[in-house]
């Protein structure tokens, strides 16, 4: 099953779809990236966070319909400018993911 996303950014119209719910190398390599993130400490430029969550975000992705993002994007053919644009669409493409994540926890908590 996938779960489809539209974009809420007037600069990268479209969807993505997600996997849903995650594999077991998706949420290892989505741990991972957690952890990295945090190991770069508070005083961290928005690119290093954005960098380090990439490649796990982009193993959650199944396809991407988003302008001005390829079809099939690599952590070097991603777009890094505009730059507060495009901080925003993976901040928000984290958070969604993250959702995947953590909602699998809580609906386990809620029947258990």
């Amino acid at each position: 099953m996938s779960k489809i996303i539209t974009s809420p950014f007037e600069k990268f119209k479209g969807t993505v779809t997600l996997s849903d719910p995650l594999n077991m190398a998706q949420t290892l390599g989505w741990e991972k990236a957690i952890r990295l993130a945090q190991s770069l400490g508070e005083q961290v430029y928005i690119s290093d966070l954005n960098a380090t969550y990439l490649p796990a975000l982009m193993a959650c992705v199944e396809e991407w319909h988003i302008a001005g993002i390829p079809p099939n994007p690599t952590p070097e053919t991603f777009p890094f400018s505009p730059r507060l644009a495009t901080a925003k669409l993976i901040d928000w493409l984290i958070g969604e993911i993250s959702k995947v994540y953590v909602g699998e926890i809580e609906e386990g908590e809620k029947n258990a």
